[in-house]
């Protein structure tokens, strides 16, 4: 695989991390820590980031097989059964070797045959809180393949493990890519809420299908209801059909081909067709004609080609923007003539101003205290309408699951030697199916009623804090100036919003406080779609209990087959009757659970917008304090030490406007 545009990219990171480390010491010497805390942390997150791929897809498409060819080694173990039972991360290292990650807390049951050294490791650790432990990597296979003869549902339930980090000295992987191999798609809601958390990182997709069972309703609705809402597109999401030379003859390959060009035309620009068996084969007999029909090196052009430049210009134009940002108005335009204008200042004068400006320092305090507490009781006062639309969404559900249970159709047929397994089987197809639908109707609503309702509720908080906000910070910078005699307030408004997420924990890192309110925009859809994912992560969660088919399955046989069972006609409607019965009973027992962890999610992302706003006003007061202190200080020094201060101030001031420069060059350079 040629990755000279990783390797390129590699350079742009590294020297964008040069020209960071080199602004955080120019500002080190203007007494604003705040800043080089936050340019520290930039610092550690670029340096630190790599390409994370994902590779998704329903168990048996071959997604193991297809990340072995991938990467040209067999790393993963890939069988014709159902394998991955957990997450795994495969990076970098200098030697193979892989750590095993449990999950937290546990699951109350464990299937049987768990590796004796994991099973000690928890026990040493009396099962709660365990750490990752070190496990040989030619074991990796007794971790993360379901265990012989279990439904795979039910591995993933019961399996302590989180994920494994598999570390191997690969070229691709040296050069700054992660691929994550996840479980099959909607297996598990435990699961699904570690893979929304891996979707939030993601930089691309792979979503692998299986050209023998092409593009079921479940995986399209995947992309459709998950991977957008994620920002996964057009150029991002990559659509690989797998096991395309299996096919039975050139004229199904064309009908195939148009068919998922067709189907997933408004989701990606790009499809593959691929054999990884073949890819495989080809990478370790070093055999081109192979590698070539396997299609796997297009793959890899494609997606190198998008991280190395799609993807690493927006990931490195980013933060080089907002860093240009804070130097021009921060710095050249806001503390360096301010702390010059200061210098100039007789000391007595100084001293006299910032202590006639305490009583207006308390106000500010004051008046932050009552922006925090009516933000607070905003939020408190939008619980009840969140909840009245939850309680309403809820309490149809009965009535959705009957009218879904009257339209199937099962396909699984009772006969009169295995009646009881044969009823068994339907109760479980009528099961999965009810459970899809539930699935479908929650992941509907929370994409559609309940991100709108969010939405118009994120903008009638903007609305309702923004003038309060914007006199906070009008009466901040009239102090600060008054103290310092640098002149008058800018007649364009404050950009309110911007100015609460960079003081607020990160502009530049990509904290809460940019997830949460937006950095350029203020608060926007985005903070609304992402409350949506996590919320649906923990409706998952709270229906785990009742949408477990085999929880249903015996519920339905101790009812319907007590006593007995005669095979008449209106077995089959028995059937769907209990199954049915046993759903719309629990969703009416869940309701007010699932009303609380809908609300509840709803207001925990809400606080996290307060406490952004509470930071970002207590860091500008305390900061606006520090740097006229240490200065002060400075100045009680004499004349002597004034003047250096001066001569600092003033080469801080080159260094900036030179870095500016450097900054303006590199953007044209990536952007070219």
């Amino acid at each position: 695989m040629t990755n000279e545009q990783l390797r390129d990219y590699a350079a742009r990171q590294q020297r964008l991390v040069e020209i960071i480390g080199q602004t955080s010491e120019q500002v080190e010497v203007l007494h604003m820590e705040n800043h080089v805390q936050a340019l520290t942390r930039l610092q550690q997150k670029i340096s630190s980031e790599t390409f994370k791929i994902m590779v998704m897809g329903n168990f048996k498409n071959g997604k193991s097989t297809f990340i072995n060819a991938f990467l040209g080694q067999e790393i993963l173990p890939a069988y014709a059964v159902p394998t991955t039972a957990i997450i795994n991360e495969i990076k970098y290292g200098d030697k193979p070797r892989a750590v095993l990650h449990f999950m937290d807390p546990l699951p109350e049951k464990m299937y049987e045959g768990i590796p004796e050294p994991a099973l000690q490791h928890m026990q040493k650790y009396n099962m709660e809180h365990v750490p990752p432990i070190e496990m040989p990597v030619d074991e990796i296979e007794d971790y993360v393949v379901i265990p012989l003869g279990m439904e795979h549902k039910e591995a993933l339930r019961q399996s302590p493990f989180e994920k494994v980090e598999l570390f191997w000295p690969l070229d691709l992987l040296k050069d700054g890519v992660e691929i994550v191999d996840s479980p099959g798609l909607n297996e598990n809601p435990v699961r699904t809420q570690v893979t929304l958390e891996y979707l939030n990182k993601a930089d691309a997709i792979l979503f692998v299908f299986s050209a023998l069972a092409m593009g079921s309703a479940g995986e399209i609705s995947y992309i459709e209801n998950t991977l957008r809402q994620c920002g996964f597109g057009k150029e991002s999401l990559f659509c690989v059909v797998n096991r395309f030379d299996q096919l039975s003859s050139e004229r199904e390959q064309v009908r195939l081909r148009k068919f998922s060009d067709r189907l997933l035309e408004p989701y990606t620009g790009h499809v593959y067709y691929t054999s990884a068996f073949k890819g495989l084969q080809g990478q370790q007999q070093h055999d081109p004609k192979l590698l070539e029909e396997s299609c796997i090196p297009q793959v890899e052009t494609g997606l190198t080609r998008y991280l190395g430049y799609e993807r690493g210009r927006s990931k490195l134009a980013a933060p080089a923007r907002e860093l240009v940002g804070l130097i021009r108005h921060d710095l050249l335009e806001g503390t360096i003539p301010e702390k010059r204008q200061m210098l100039s200042t007789d000391l007595d004068v100084l001293r006299q101003r910032y202590e006639d400006a305490q009583p207006d320092i308390e106000k500010l305090q004051q008046k932050k205290e009552v922006i925090v507490s009516r933000t607070q009781a905003w939020i408190a006062s939008m619980e009840p309408e969140v909840r009245r639309t939850t309680t309403r969404f809820f309490t149809e559900f009965p009535t959705l699951i009957q009218a879904w249970g009257q339209e199937y159709e099962p396909q699984t047929t009772i006969s009169l030697l295995h009646t009881r397994r044969d009823a068994e089987q339907m109760a479980e197809e009528v099961s999965n199916y009810l459970q899809n639908q539930v699935d479908n109707e929650v992941r509907q609503w929370l994409n559609g009623p309940f991100t709108q309702l969010i939405n118009d509720k994120v903008n009638e908080l903007k609305e309702a804090m923004e003038g309060r906000l914007q006199e906070f910070f009008v009466s901040l910078d009239q102090i600060r100036l008054h103290i310092t005699g640098s002149g008058q307030l800018p007649e364009e408004d404050i950009a309110v919003w911007k100015r609460v997420v960079a003081a607020g924990g990160g502009i530049l890192v990509g904290d809460i406080g940019v997830a949460a309110l937006g950095a350029a925009t203020g608060l926007t859809s985005e903070f609304a779609k992402g409350i949506a994912l996590q919320v649906g992560a923990y409706v998952a969660l709270a229906l785990l209990g009742f949408l477990n088919p085999v929880t249903i399955v015996a519920v339905m046989a101790a009812s319907v087959i007590r006593g007995g069972m005669k095979m008449t006609e209106g077995t089959v409607q028995k059937v769907k009757d209990q199954v049915v019965a046993s759903f719309s009973e629990e969703v009416e027992n869940k309701n007010v659970e699932l009303v609380d962890t809908v609300t509840q999610g709803a207001m925990d992302n809400f606080q996290k917008i307060q406490d952004v706003i509470a930071h970002s006003m207590d860091v500008e007061i305390e900061e606006m304090q520090k740097q006229m202190e240490a200065l002060m200080q400075e100045m009680e020094k004499g004349k002597e030490a004034i003047e250096q201060q001066e001569q600092v101030i003033d080469t801080c001031e080159t260094d900036l406007k030179k870095t500016v420069g450097t900054l303006d060059t590199y953007l044209r350079e990536i952007l070219a």
